[in-house]
C-alpha cells in the first residue's frame, strides 16, 4: 500500500523513512465533476480565488494538496493538480537469478491509489493525466491513454464540495490501519472508480466492479461472521435430502457433520454482501433524494422492506454474468443518459407493481458510495462519526423545541427561513433579515434568540436577524420544507457554528 506508507512517512510515523530522501511531487488529474474544498468560507469562491482548492492537506505535516489548475474554475473538465512529497523507496526481490533491489520514489501509485479514494468521495471517476512536476523539474507526461470525452449524462453533476479536515482524517486513519484493513479498503476504491468509468462504455460490466468493491469490504469485514444451515438459501435444495438421510439410524451425528463441513467450505459472501450493506447503509440514504440521478419517480420504491431481497437479486445478477455470460437486465441503466433504447424504456414499465427486482444501477452506486463512506469513517475516523452522532442529537432536540413554539413564533420563524432561502444561490453569506420584515411582534425575537434559534443586532422590531448557523439553519430548513426538499441541507450561506465574527473578539 504505497499511499499508507508514503503517508507514514510523512506523519513520522514509518521508521524505516526517517532519513530517507523524500522528493516534492505535482501530478495531473481530470475531473468532469467540478470539485471544490467546502470547509473555506467564501461567500464567492469564483471571486476570491478559493475556488482553486480542492483538497488543503499541507499544513504543518505536509500531507496532498489538491489545487485547480484550469482556468475558469467552473470549466469542464477540470484539470486538478496533486501535489505531495514521495519518500524514496527499496524494494527487494528474490529472483531465480538472485537478488534484486528496487529503487525510487513510488509516485505513479502513491497518486492512484489517491485518486482512488478521491473518486468514492466525489462520486465521479478521476481521470489521471500523469506527472507534471518531479522535484524543481517540470515535466510534460504524455497519458499512456488519452480518455475521451465524458459520455451522455443524464444532467450535469452539481458542484461538490469536499471537506478537507475530514478527507485528510480518513487518509491519516488510512496510513494507521492494519495492512489488511488497507488492502480491502483501498480494493473496494478501486473497483468502484474502474465501476464509474465503466458506466458509459457497459453498464453489465460496471454494475458488477460496483458488486466487486462491496465483496472485498464484506469478505473482510464478515469473514469471522457464522451462520445457522437452515439461514443460508444456497443450501435450501440440500435440506430436504438431509431431512430424509437423518432418520436413517445414527444418522444425527453423520448430518451434523455434513452440515458443519459444507458451511466450513462456502464462504457465504451473497449473504455477508446483503449483511454488510444492512450494517453499513445510514439513514440520511433513505432520507435524502439522490442529487445526481432521479429515478425514484420512474421505478418501484426500495424501501427498508424489500432492501435486502433487491440486494440478492443484484448479487444474483451479477453471478448469472460473470459466470454465465448474462448481462444485467437493459433496464439497469435508465436514467444515466439523456437518451436511451426504446426497449429498457419496456423493460421499466413492466416493472411496476414489483417489490422484487435487480435495483437500477444508479441507485446501487449511490448506495455503494454510501456504505464504503461509512465504512471508513467507523474504521478510519471514529471521531468524525461521533461528532455526526452528537450533530444528529442536536439536530433532534432542536426540531423538538420547533415544534414546542408558540403557533405565531413558528409563523414568523417560517417567514424568516423563506426571506433566507432566496439567497442560497447567490455570492451572499450570512443575510441579515430586518425583524419587521419576517417578525409579529418584539416578543416573537425574544422567543427565538433565547432558543438559540436566531442571533441579531439591534432591539424588538426596529432590529435585524439572522438563522444563528448552518446547523440551525439544516433544521430548521428541515422543519419548514420537510427532509427531502430541505434547500438548506449542507448550506454555505450561513456561518459555520463555531465561527466568531471579528467584531465579537475585539469585545472579548
Amino acid at each position: 500500500m504505497s499511499l499508507a506508507w508514503n503517508t507514514r512517512g510523512l506523519l513520522h510515523t514509518e521508521p524505516s523513512v526517517d532519513s530517507v530522501e523524500r522528493t516534492s511531487i505535482e501530478y495531473h488529474f481530470l475531473s468532469w465533476r467540478e470539485l471544490y474544498d467546502k470547509s473555506i468560507l467564501t461567500a464567492d469562491r469564483y471571486s476570491s480565488g478559493a475556488a482553486q482548492w480542492v483538497v488543503q492537506g499541507g499544513g504543518t505535516e505536509g500531507l496532498y494538496t489538491v489545487t485547480v489548475v484550469s482556468r475558469p474554475y467552473y470549466s469542464l473538465p477540470q484539470e486538478l493538480c496533486l501535489a505531495f512529497d514521495c519518500f524514496t523507496q527499496a524494494v527487494s526481490k528474490i529472483t531465480p537469478g538472485g537478488e534484486m533491489v528496487y529503487t525510487g520514489p513510488p509516485i505513479e501509485r502513491v497518486a492512484l491509489e489517491f485518486l482512488a479514494l478521491l473518486s468514492v468521495f466525489a462520486r465521479e471517476p478521476l481521470m489521471p493525466l500523469g506527472l507534471r512536476r518531479v522535484g524543481n523539474t517540470p515535466i510534460a507526461e504524455t497519458p499512456r491513454y488519452h480518455y475521451p470525452p465524458r459520455g451522455d449524462r443524464a444532467s450535469t453533476p452539481p458542484p461538490f464540495g469536499i471537506n478537507s479536515p475530514e478527507f485528510i482524517s480518513l487518509v491519516k486513519g488510512f496510513a494507521q490501519a492494519r495492512e489488511d484493513v488497507e488492502r480491502a479498503i483501498l480494493a473496494a476504491a478501486q473497483f468502484y472508480q474502474s465501476g464509474l468509468s465503466l458506466i458509459v462504455f457497459d453498464p453489465s460490466v460496471a454494475y458488477t466492479s460496483l458488486v466487486s468493491a462491496i465483496e472485498c469490504l464484506a469478505g473482510y469485514h464478515c469473514r469471522d461472521q457464522s451462520f445457522e444451515f437452515d439461514e443460508v438459501d444456497k443450501f435450501r435444495g440440500a435440506r430436504h435430502i438431509l431431512e430424509q438421510i437423518v432418520r436413517l439410524p445414527q444418522a444425527e451425528t453423520l448430518v451434523a457433520e455434513m452440515k458443519a463441513e459444507m458451511l466450513r467450505v462456502e464462504h457465504l459472501i451473497r449473504k455477508k454482501f446483503v449483511s454488510f450493506f444492512v450494517e453499513f447503509v445510514t439513514d440520511e440514504f433513505w432520507q435524502v433524494p439522490d442529487e445526481l440521478y432521479t429515478y425514484s419517480t420512474v421505478f418501484p420504491e426500495i424501501t427498508t422492506e424489500n432492501f435486502e431481497t433487491c440486494l440478492k437479486r443484484a448479487y444474483d445478477a451479477r453471478s448469472r454474468f460473470v459466470h454465465g455470460g448474462t448481462p444485467f437486465p437493459s433496464y439497469v441503466e435508465f436514467g444515466l443518459r439523456k437518451k436511451c433504447p426504446v426497449g429498457v424504456v419496456h423493460e421499466v414499465a413492466e416493472l411496476r407493481g414489483r417489490s422484487r427486482f435487480v435495483p437500477p444501477l444508479a441507485w446501487f452506486e449511490r448506495l455503494t458510495h454510501t456504505v464504503i463512506i461509512e465504512y471508513m469513517r467507523q474504521l478510519l475516523a471514529p471521531e468524525l462519526v461521533h461528532a455526526q452522532k452528537e450533530r444528529r442529537a442536536e439536530k433532534n432536540h432542536l426540531l423538538e423545541v420547533l415544534e414546542g413554539l408558540p403557533p405565531n413564533a413558528q409563523d414568523s420563524l417560517t417567514r424568516l427561513v423563506h426571506w433566507t432561502a432566496r439567497f442560497l444561490p447567490l455570492a451572499v453569506i450570512n443575510p441579515h433579515a430586518p425583524n419587521k420584515d419576517w417578525a409579529d411582534s418584539n416578543e416573537t425575537v425574544r422567543i427565538l434568540k433565547e432558543a438559540d434559534i436566531i442571533d441579531g443586532e439591534g432591539e424588538g422590531l426596529e432590529g435585524s436577524s439572522w438563522l444563528k448557523n448552518r446547523e440551525v439553519g439544516e433544521a430548521v430548513g428541515e422543519f419548514v420544507f420537510g427532509v427531502e426538499a430541505n434547500p438548506f441541507r449542507g448550506n454555505e450561506l450561513l456561518l459555520p457554528r463555531n465561527y466568531v465574527l471579528e467584531s465579537d473578539e475585539n469585545a472579548a
